[in-house]
């Protein structure tokens, strides 16, 4: 009678042992394989998609959100002056397409429309919350499909809110910390003094030293440079430090300084 085969246990190494064992080994290749050329496949594949940014405009009417926006992009919007005779708060939205030399920008601009013209502003803040929160959720639904079309889907979810501040002189408004505080966690806001010219150096300095207090008592998040890039690590923890970035904004014979009120 034949004898049976003895199994012999098999020693599966642990993963420490494998780690231990195994080492990246650098090779030289014989020839050339063209993964040199990724980086420059997604340049030009982002060029020809081209590039969106939508930005947010909170602010009082006659305030100058139409003046920044033509300023910073270096052209003229053609933006109609708002009433200030609106019963509830709105927003008027308005997509642009630039270009400058062969990359194209879709530019979505959204500003508010009555904010702070009301008596009663208790609920002012809620059209500019239900706006972002809905451009999250046509996203969503947009990734749940079984057949996306990211390719051609403009992703309207907004970038950077401009929250512009009435320059006062003495405190931030109750509707200002109201609305901040609701859209903090679900937008980049920077915060800005408009038409800074208004008040002195002196007065000016006071403002922006009381608008920091209130925002830190108030737990509210402004935006914040990121530093983990290190080669603008150093300047963005710098404009992180600094109260505020110094913009002037001229439109023929008008003058409008802005302030970016920065942690």
């Amino acid at each position: 009678m034949a004898e049976k085969p003895m199994c012999m246990p098999i020693q599966i190494p642990h993963d420490e042992d494998m780690q231990k064992g195994d080492s990246v080994r650098c090779l030289t290749m014989l020839g050339h394989f063209g993964f040199e050329c990724l980086p420059h496949q997604l340049v030009n594949r982002s060029i020809q998609q081209g590039f969106s940014f939508n930005i947010l405009c909170v602010g009082e009417t006659g305030i100058g959100k139409s003046t920044l926006i033509d300023t910073l992009f270096n052209t003229n919007l053609k933006d109609k002056k708002s009433s200030h005779f609106y019963s509830n708060v709105g927003l008027k939205i308005q997509t642009y397409e630039l270009q400058e030399n062969n990359v194209q920008l879709k530019l979505t601009v959204v500003r508010t429309v009555g904010y702070g013209d009301q008596i009663n502003k208790e609920a002012s803040y809620q059209p500019i919350v239900d706006y972002v929160d809905a451009q999250f959720e046509a996203y969503l639904q947009e990734e749940l499909k079984i057949k996306r079309s990211f390719t051609d889907y403009h992703d309207s979810r907004i970038h950077v809110c401009l929250y512009f501040i009435s320059p006062t002189g003495h405190s931030l408004k109750s509707l200002d910390l109201l609305t901040m505080k609701n859209i903090d966690s679900k937008v980049n806001i920077v915060p800005l003094i408009a038409k800074a010219d208004t008040i002195s150096k002196y007065d000016l300095q006071k403002f922006k030293c009381k608008i920091m207090t209130e925002l830190v008592s108030n737990g509210i998040q402004i935006y914040q440079f990121p530093t983990d890039d290190e080669p603008t690590a150093q300047a963005n923890s710098s404009m992180n430090v600094s109260f505020f970035f110094f913009y002037e904004c001229k439109l023929l014979t008008i003058a409008y300084q802005f302030y970016f009120v920065q942690k």
